[in-house]
């Protein structure tokens, strides 16, 4: 078994050692890593810390494979850019301000010899900064969970419970290319439709208990300049909620779920209302998010879901004011409960 390991590198150059050499010092007892780095047109001294570590590497089971972008085109470009060079069984994408667990990969491949057919396993992500594990509500009778319905995997990933990143999930590489699952190109937040789209996709999923990546909190990373990239943030934000209004979960031909897929799309409307509260925004974007306000409260209404269009009623002013209240947003999440059970 081969694991293509693709690490997208621009700017970080204070991480990017600790990032490769976390590959570099996995077990590969029984199975082989490619590691493919995407340069993408880094103008630090990142890929010359990358250069540096792969020409004194001296093992054997790992192959490194540097390819280079002519012209900078972001991660998610970076990315795609990866998956279309892998050669493995699976891929396994790695952000190079961040790093893996020691046996990582040892983890997954004990599980698939157990859960052969599992088409994604992902462990626990710790955010170094919240310190918070990413999916210790599903594993914490430090026991694997298996999801292995549709349905199932679609309620827990529309109800945020299971992790909605890309990075720390071991893939089915041939899952990815039977069903073109390609980052979309300038969008920040990719992560949301990607992780939509594959968990639209798949019929196995296995989360085990162990820890397995460490995010780091990087000040210079994209989502945490978010004054520097506001408009930019808002446009992402507006693409994925109407992407999200666009493909509600359909399974065996039927679209389902409508609740909780209503609630997943209220969720993103509430951060770009935010965003657009903390910097502001242009006419267009602004309008556009109207539309889409009006569009999701519709749809509960055409549907004859009254508590959920009472509830969205608060997306528009006056009610709207009330999400300022710091009370009014701690007692949301449970206000969203309540409407999810009585609609």
């Amino acid at each position: 078994m081969t694991i293509s390991v693709i690490i997208p590198v621009y700017k970080v150059e204070q991480y990017i050692r600790r990032c490769l050499q976390s590959v570099i010092d996995q077990e590969t007892d029984g199975f082989k890593l490619e590691c493919l780095l995407i340069d993408d047109c880094s103008p630090d001294h990142s890929m010359d810390i990358v250069e540096d570590i792969i020409k004194n590497y001296q093992g054997t089971t790992i192959s490194f494979k540097v390819i280079r972008h002519e012209v900078n085109q972001g991660l998610s470009a970076a990315r795609n850019t990866g998956i279309m060079a892998s050669t493995g069984d699976y891929i396994f994408f790695i952000d190079s301000d961040d790093s893996i667990i020691e046996n990582t990969f040892k983890q997954f491949a004990t599980y698939l010899h157990e859960y052969p057919f599992a088409a994604v396993i992902m462990g626990n992500a710790l955010d170094l900064e919240e310190e918070s594990l990413s999916n210790s509500s599903m594993t914490n009778n430090n026991t694997p969970c298996l999801l292995d319905n549709k349905r199932i995997i679609m309620s827990y990933a529309l109800s945020r419970s299971i992790d909605r990143h890309a990075w720390n999930k071991l893939i089915r590489r041939s899952l990815v290319l039977d069903n073109d699952l390609l980052f979309d190109h300038g969008l920040l937040y990719e992560d949301v439709t990607w992780t939509y789209r594959l968990y639209s996709c798949v019929s196995s999923v296995l989360i085990v208990p162990e820890l397995t990546y460490m995010y780091e909190c990087n000040p210079s990373s994209i989502i945490h300049t978010h004054s520097e990239q506001s408009k930019k943030m808002l446009w992402s934000f507006v693409y994925i909620i109407d992407y999200l209004l666009n493909n509600q979960p359909i399974i065996d031909g039927k679209r389902v779920l409508f609740t909780e897929h209503c609630l997943f799309v209220h969720h993103w409307m509430l951060i770009a209302m935010d965003y657009c509260e903390k910097y502001g925004t242009d006419t267009q974007t602004g309008a556009n998010l109207s539309v889409l306000k009006r569009k999701l409260f519709w749809r509960s209404v055409s549907h004859i879901r009254l508590f959920l269009a009472l509830y969205f009623l608060t997306m528009f002013k006056p009610l709207s004011g009330s999400l300022k209240i710091k009370a009014c947003r701690d007692r949301l999440y449970g206000i969203s409960r309540v409407v999810y059970k009585l609609s």
